[in-house]
């Protein structure tokens, strides 16, 4: 125990110096290596002790009537100066670290403007080289990375320098770890809001620099940076690709983000509801992962190098891999643990879980104090040591429960062992990180418990069966990995199913407001005060009856049970999402943009358009295509226009795509640049199609192409007037499809007779004046009218003059209605909202 109180002490003197060297204002760190004087000094406390030992084993023991009386016990002079060296080199640690420091002209945030300049017109730009220092996140549209910056340009004049800076760009160009970069924009200091310090978060990970309206130019230039972590990070993007390529929105985020340690692609609201009901904590790398990991190669490699070779290989692995996932604190925390838990194996020592998180907490310190304040590493050390001391008494208060109620056959059975490892665990974490999460983001969630007993039954086939899945995956077996993929797919399903779910209840989650630092300590007071005191006894102890449930327990086995209903509940899911023989459309809620899905009755599908968010595009062709599909028949865009281009841009990356059809002005518009080479990269085929073409989709249904004419038209609005405007035909059904059309397209196409009467009008640019006529809709004589438009826009959209002329029709809109479903068998047309 000596080591849990030597790391406690340590850590307990970097809140002191923070507290010492913050008070004074200290901004220039002392010398960094100073720490090491109090520690350099420990072997004499060892001195001491032995000798305090010797002394004690000495001291003679004095008869009485009773016996001998034993010498009283004392505490060793040399464990409290070890305690107070600890303590003292904590302090110094921090010391040479603090938030701010003394930059000098070697310094890159030596160069930073305030942050309250960054925005300003008249805010000079620097220019950066460097690399990309880090693994590149995307979320939606936008693409985060850290540069590691060895050389400043400002006015024209090169000067070296060292540090590190974040920035955001789009998602054009896909960067990669070790890429030499010239990098321009505004150089400042990470801002601190209200309730977030954005500079202290940045600094506990080295970086003190952001840059805005970076300007990325790839350099000509050998790979720089570490040659592992290049390697680990192709390891990990091979994964990542697979898993998006294999599993549907929201569920191949989650994946990435339980499976990699990649995130950034979880929807916020969808994260949202995980915070609000508790269970983040199943997205983020843990213990858990790395047992799995630790536990698979440690069997392979005491078969190749035998037990003792086998350890140091393991603890290779787990440091490897918990490179690869990121290697934030928390992960880190959980991959020191597991090293000290395989050593401790590999010598036959036996591994004390609380002095194992006290060195692995003491050590992430002394990489980097400032990892103390990382809340990732504050909740998941909260957590751990929760388990190791809370769940224990928990369980066995539990089983008394039962053997008061003689319920003991319970108890000893699977069902009993599910309640036990499910819900006693899950109450022993939540109580210990409840009061973090309280203080840190002032919500409190009611229905954590229920939520994390529904779910976590699923998340060992997400991480064990995921795991074999994303392997065979990486190693190139991608049909085998999508097989096995289809048991984590359900669980993810299930996952979110329960999330959405009980974050909708009514008060699952309480704002708490007032809880300050105090409040913090007196409810950790409170619960080791709890901990402390004797058994809590029974009462319960004149009950005598026996469920049902018990009896069942013996007959059938829950894990076979559980087996069968999942391989029942995929089957019944295949089955319901194959070709029902009806053409269905479905227009998606893509926000302020266009994107409709089609799927003919044989089960050929067709993306018309797709919005300008990716995130939201695939999170919406998650919820109306098979789980298992990965492949889209053709893409058509409309026009070149973000919202509805750019989400539809990124499609290839996620599906196999064998057809895209655009007009010829989006064949000659820089805009769909980008959608084009995508296009060619992932080896889509591209059609020019105009006025009076038509494709046969087959079953009867076909696509005539209206407008634009293929030798464009002289407008002033010149991108929408080449919108493409399509119409759907099976059998008495129709939809006119206008994309962006405007007045001008609508009076050529009346002018020159094309056949506009439909069943259904998708109404052309959202609702805005500039389109819809009331000729045109006259001539369309449409039974329902569906306008693609976003919640709360900036453009007025609809425009009331254009819902006065929808007047005679149903009118749905996908900001009120959300996803809007139309499927027909010809003769019918059936209408089903989301909301």
């Amino acid at each position: 125990m000596a080591l849990l109180y030597g790391s406690l002490a340590y850590m307990a003197g970097i809140l002191i110096g923070r507290a010492i060297f913050d008070r004074l204002g200290v901004r220039c760190p002392l010398p960094e290596w100073l720490w090491l004087v109090p520690l350099g000094l420990l072997p004499l406390t060892l001195f001491l002790r032995r000798r305090s030992e010797i002394s004690a084993s000495a001291t003679m023991r004095w008869p009485t009537s009773a016996g001998f009386e034993p010498p009283r016990s004392s505490v060793a002079p040399g464990l409290l100066l070890a305690l107070a060296l600890c303590a003292a080199a904590g302090t110094l640690r921090y010391a040479g670290h603090p938030f701010t420091s003394c930059w000098t002209p070697d310094d890159l945030a030596y160069y930073n403007l305030p942050a309250d300049r960054a925005f300003e017109r008249s805010a000079p730009k620097a220019t950066l080289l460097g690399f990309v220092d880090s693994y590149p996140l995307v979320a939606d549209v936008k693409q985060r990375l850290v540069i590691h910056v060895h050389t400043l340009e400002i006015d024209g004049v090169q000067r070296a320098v060292t540090g590190k800076v974040r920035l955001s760009t789009g998602i054009r160009e896909r960067y990669r770890y070790g890429q030499p970069v010239r990098v321009t924009g505004r150089l400042a200091t990470p801002p601190d809001f209200d309730s977030f310090s954005f500079r202290e978060y940045l600094a506990r990970k080295g970086v003190h620099s952001v840059l805005y309206g970076a300007v990325i130019e790839v350099m000509e230039a050998p790979p720089q940076g570490n040659p592992l972590l290049a390697a680990l990070y192709t390891v990990r993007a091979r994964g990542e690709h697979f898993l998006n390529r294999a599993l549907p929105e929201p569920y191949a985020a989650l994946a990435n983000g339980m499976l990699l340690g990649i995130e950034s692609g979880i929807p916020d609201e969808l994260y949202d509801q995980f915070n609000a009901t508790g269970s983040s904590h199943v997205i983020v790398i843990s213990g858990s992962n790395v047992a799995l990991i630790a536990g698979v190669i440690m069997a392979l490699m005491v078969r190749i190098v035998g037990g003792g070779r086998a350890v140091w290989f393991t603890v290779a692995g787990i440091a490897c891999y918990a490179l690869l996932v990121g290697g934030d604190a928390a992960v880190m925390r959980a991959g020191v643990m597991g090293s000290l838990a395989v050593v401790a194996a590999g010598m036959n020592r036996r591994s004390t879980a609380l002095v194992s998180l006290g060195a692995a907490c003491a050590l992430m310190t002394l990489l980097n104090p400032l990892a103390l304040w990382d809340v990732g590493l504050q909740l998941s050390s909260a957590a751990t040591a929760g388990l190791i001391l809370v769940a224990p008494d928990l369980i066995t208060g539990f089983r008394k429960t039962l053997s008061a109620l003689h319920l003991s056959a319970f108890a000893r059975g699977p069902v009993g062992s599910f309640f036990e490892e499910s819900l006693m665990v899950t109450l022993a974490a939540n109580l210990t990180t409840m009061p973090l999460v309280v203080y840190y983001f002032g919500r409190l969630s009611i229905v954590s418990l229920l939520t994390n007993l529904l779910i976590l039954p699923a998340q060992p086939p997400i991480m064990l069966v995921g795991s074999a899945g994303a392997a065979a995956g990486i190693v190139g077996l991608e049909p085998i990995g999508r097989i096995i993929l289809a048991l984590p797919w359900l669980c993810l399903a299930w996952t979110v199913h329960i999330v959405q779910w009980t974050a909708s209840l009514p008060g699952a989650s309480l704002e708490i407001v007032g809880y300050n630092t105090t409040a913090l300590l007196a409810t950790y007071l409170l619960l080791v005060a709890v901990k402390t005191q004797p058994r809590w006894r029974f009462l319960l102890t004149s009950l005598d009856w026996r469920s049902a449930a018990v009896r069942w327990s013996r007959l059938v086995s829950p894990t076979a049970a559980m087996g069968l209903a999942m391989t029942t509940v995929l089957a019944w899911t295949a089955v319901a999402s194959l070709p029902d023989g009806r053409l269905h459309l479905w227009f998606l809620d893509v926000g302020q943009g266009d994107g409709i899905f089609i799927q003919t009755p044989s089960g050929r599908q067709v993306l018309v358009d797709g919005g300008a968010s990716p995130e939201t595009l695939f999170a919406e062709l998650g919820a109306v295509m098979p789980f298992w599909d990965r492949t889209i028949d053709l893409l058509v865009l409309t026009h070149p226009d973000g919202d509805h281009m750019w989400a539809q841009t990124e499609a290839p990356t996620r599906y196999r795509v064998n057809f895209a059809m655009y007009t010829s002005h989006a064949a000659q518009h820089p805009d769909a640049v980008l959608w084009r080479e995508r296009m060619t990269t992932n080896g889509v085929t591209v059609l020019e199609q105009g006025a009076g073409s038509w494709l046969d989709l087959g079953d009867g249904v076909a696509l005539w192409v209206l407008w634009p004419p293929p030798e464009g038209v002289q407008a002033k609005d010149v991108d929408n007037e080449h919108s493409l405007v399509l119409k759907l035909v099976y059998g008495d059904f129709s939809a006119l499809l206008t994309g962006d059309a405007g007045l001008t397209s609508e009076e050529s196409m009346m002018a020159q007779g094309s056949p506009l009467q439909a069943t259904l009008l998708k109404v052309g640019h959202h609702g805005s004046r500039t389109g819809t006529g009331p000729d045109f809709v006259q001539n369309v004589a449409a039974q329902v009218a569906v306008i693609q438009v976003g919640a709360d826009n900036d453009y007025g959209h609809p425009h009331p003059e254009v819902l006065k002329e929808l007047e005679g029709s149903t009118v749905l809109r996908t900001d009120r209605q959300g996803r809007i479903h139309v499927q027909s068998d010809g003769r019918q047309m059936w209408i089903e909202t989301e909301r």
